[in-house]
């Protein structure tokens, strides 16, 4: 009888974020925008893919500027007093995207890494997951994961990808944040397509990347894309290093509040809710 009611209580709580996944989609989908500055230092391009084997739907794409006065990049903090030696302790508690942009407020949220367990009948929000890649927030490391390819940021704001796993003592010791990508698919500019095993498979997708020397990273969420046409569209967009993170029914990529013209909640998201995400907070425009 308890393991009944506990089945019925997970059907309902999937059913009811199911249902909240698709109101919010339909009402707060992102229109299509021509490159328009929304915050301080942070532009939103939103445009209609043609219908075609490489994909279909929106792509929305956020252009932020680090190095502008009052824009932060702040990961989700770990849970509690974290320690990367106990391989079971969890790193986060499931939350809803929208939930954790009504509470948090800032200017733009994104998914990042994957995390497990991720059953669908262990992706409840409240549920306790680990992050799988590696991770660092505020210096402090998550772990070691041996297939983490890590972009990280210095203490001074400089912006670092290591293109060899795992990860380097001595890159995490610099890192103040990081976020590991599953390959990369750009390296100096130039395309990595062997990186990508899922190379021409249409699914929803995220997608990370910088240019170090102008200190721009760029986020971008795909409703329906091949792994082939987001490389080409972040090299379009002048991506110098980038990679995947968490995709699929994973990808969020929304909308805080102050935006110019741009309502709070806009941006592309899913059913799954989110474990790792990272925060970019900015002053709004006059």
């Amino acid at each position: 009888m308890h393991v009944g009611r506990w089945i019925k209580r997970s059907l309902v709580a999937v059913i009811a974020t199911g249902l909240l996944a698709v109101g919010l989609y339909q009402f707060y989908r992102p229109a299509p925008t021509s490159r328009t500055e929304i915050f301080k230092g942070i532009f939103l391009t939103v445009e209609d893919l043609p219908k075609s084997e490489h994909g279909q739907g929106r792509v929305m794409i956020v252009e932020v500027h680090w190095d502008t006065p009052g824009v932060k990049l702040s990961h989700r903090d770990f849970l509690g007093i974290h320690s990367p030696d106990d391989p079971h302790a969890p790193h986060f508690r499931l939350t809803l995207a929208d939930w954790a942009l009504l509470r948090e407020k800032p200017a733009i949220s994104v998914n990042t890494t994957r995390y497990h367990p991720d059953r669908y009948r262990d992706s409840l929000p409240g549920k306790l997951v680990r992050t799988l890649e590696t991770l660092v927030v505020d210096s402090r490391v998550s772990h070691i994961h041996e297939h983490s390819y890590l972009m990280y940021w210095d203490k001074d704001m400089e912006a670092r990808i290591l293109t060899r796993k795992p990860p380097s003592q001595e890159a995490l010791e610099a890192a103040v944040l990081g976020i590991s990508l599953q390959g990369i698919q750009i390296n100096e500019g130039q395309p990595g397509y062997r990186s990508m095993a899922d190379l021409d498979v249409v699914d929803d997708r995220t997608f990370i990347g910088v240019d170090p020397i102008r200190r721009i990273l760029w986020l971008f969420a795909f409703e329906a894309a091949s792994g082939r046409l987001m490389i080409e569209m972040a090299l379009q967009e002048g991506v110098i290093f980038g990679g995947k993170v968490d995709s699929g029914d994973g990808t969020s990529l929304l909308i805080g509040y102050g935006a110019k013209g741009v309502k709070p909640h806009t941006g592309i998201r899913n059913r799954r809710p989110l474990g790792p995400y990272l925060s970019v907070f900015a002053d709004p425009l006059p």
